[in-house]
């Protein structure tokens, strides 16, 4: 698989940082940025020990539409991978590797490698859009 890139990777653990284990008491969730503020606030949600969401949302209808969502694994290498995207407002939903029991992640190389691409360039476009989380953390 194609990780993200190192500038990219360093935001991601940025967001991600105090985010608890799920058996653990604490958030496993949370928001960046302003509500209501120029852009869009991003969402980091730890789904299992090894796999992260992020998203912008917006309402349409009464309804959360991800704009996008991406799911990413973190490596036991320490690298993150980009294994899904979805954003509903284009019907897109794809998945670019997947944990099979019994034979590890298949992975759909050109697939996962556009997501790794498409996630490094967002990386730094929520960096610039999100400056005052970036510039407490950092």
């Amino acid at each position: 698989m194609r990780a993200i890139t190192k500038p990219a990777a360093k935001i991601l653990d940025l967001l991600t940082a105090d985010l608890l284990p799920l058996d653990a008491d604490g958030a496993t969730a949370k928001r960046v940025g302003e509500k209501g503020g120029a852009f869009m606030q991003v969402v980091v949600e730890r789904l299992d020990e090894e796999t992260y969401s992020v998203a912008h949302y917006y309402e349409q209808n009464g309804d959360l539409m991800r704009d996008p969502e991406m799911v990413f694994l973190k490596g036991c290498d320490g690298q993150w991978y980009p294994i899904s995207f979805r954003q509903d407002g284009t019907g897109t939903d794809q998945t670019s590797a997947e944990k099979d029991p019994a034979r590890g992640w298949l992975v759909a190389p050109r697939l996962q490698a556009e997501h790794a691409r498409f996630a490094s360039m967002w990386m730094r476009n929520i960096r610039a859009q999100q400056h005052a989380f970036f510039a407490k953390v950092a």
